[in-house]
């Protein structure tokens, strides 16, 4: 009938018909949503909720990635929900350490946004490839990192799922991070946000608040998160592993993380007690914000 509809929509709210969703691949459909202006090179990744394609300006011939939502989950409106927020998060932050958002669209049943592609790896790739990461150079991303977060936690936003493969490392040397996905914009107080229960974030990385689906998440998750970025940068591996994601919440609720010096016993003792802080359960036991947390790196408490 011509109405608009909203994306995650099955039913034209006008006329009441069934939306016939186009079924061509995400490819193509995004080829002719961009028109000649770009040129849709191939898909660099695809996970649970959206494929990222590699992009081409044809006038400057600058790269992009485009990440798109899969059309299979455009009937849920919470999915929707989330990827758009993710969009709204990226687009209010403007930081060197967080990749921006370029331009967004919303159709019936194609929901994208562009960002400049980011020349690297991730972080998660990197310690897979050294195992453990020089002390130097795992300092100096753990503060790229910090940084950004306090941008955002400044700004009022949370990330809630900070994870090596969250974040790229670009040819200089620069850590950005990706995915404001389930991140949440802090209330007027810039104490803490409703989640309504919700349980989201990964398992591995996420702060004891989150495993127990607590109502209300601040900035000290995100806290606890960089600490086993930066516990898994030194040891090669997280400080929490289990067979089940049951027994990973548990891990994260009750069971202090292994010392560092386990798996790195040359670890410098400021190195680890500025990580072992950030994994304290009760989060006003950990640093006080990120700033201070990165600055323990090195000096003496």
């Amino acid at each position: 009938c011509g109405a608009k509809v909203a994306p995650g929509s099955r039913f034209c709210e006008l006329c009441g018909k069934a939306i016939d969703p186009d079924r061509r691949p995400l490819a193509v459909r995004l080829q002719e949503e961009l028109g000649s202006a770009y040129i849709v090179m191939g898909e660099l990744g695809s996970g649970g909720f959206a494929k990222v394609f590699l992009v081409r300006e044809t006038t400057h011939g600058t790269h992009l990635a485009v990440k798109v939502m899969h059309q299979a989950l455009m009937l849920s409106s919470a999915v929707v929900s989330r990827f758009q927020r993710e969009i709204q998060c990226a687009s209010e932050l403007d930081h060197p350490n967080i990749v921006p958002v370029t331009f967004s669209a919303e159709k019936i049943d194609l929901v994208y946004y562009a960002m400049p592609r980011v020349r690297g790896k991730t972080v998660k790739k990197h310690i897979a490839e050294l195992g453990q990461l020089p002390f130097d150079e795992a300092i100096h991303f753990l503060r790229e990192l910090a940084e950004g977060l306090a941008y955002a936690h400044e700004h009022g936003v949370v990330h809630r799922d900070i994870k090596p493969s969250n974040l790229m490392i670009d040819r200089n040397g620069r850590v950005q991070i990706l995915d404001f996905g389930i991140a949440k914009a802090l209330s007027k107080k810039g104490s803490t946000l409703s989640i309504s229960g919700e349980l989201l974030g990964s398992p591995e990385y996420m702060s004891p608040e989150q495993a127990a689906g607590a109502k209300t998440i601040n900035y000290k998750s995100d806290i606890y998160s960089w600490g086993i970025v930066g516990y898994e940068m030194l040891a090669g591996r997280p400080p929490f592993l289990g067979a089940s994601v049951q027994e990973l919440l548990h891990k994260q609720s009750f069971i202090p993380p292994p010392p560092l010096r386990d798996f790195r016993s040359d670890v410098p003792r400021r190195l680890m007690n500025a990580i072992t802080k950030c994994l304290e359960k009760d989060p006003h036991r950990r640093w006080a914000n990120i700033r201070a947390a990165a600055s323990a790196l090195t000096q003496p408490a």
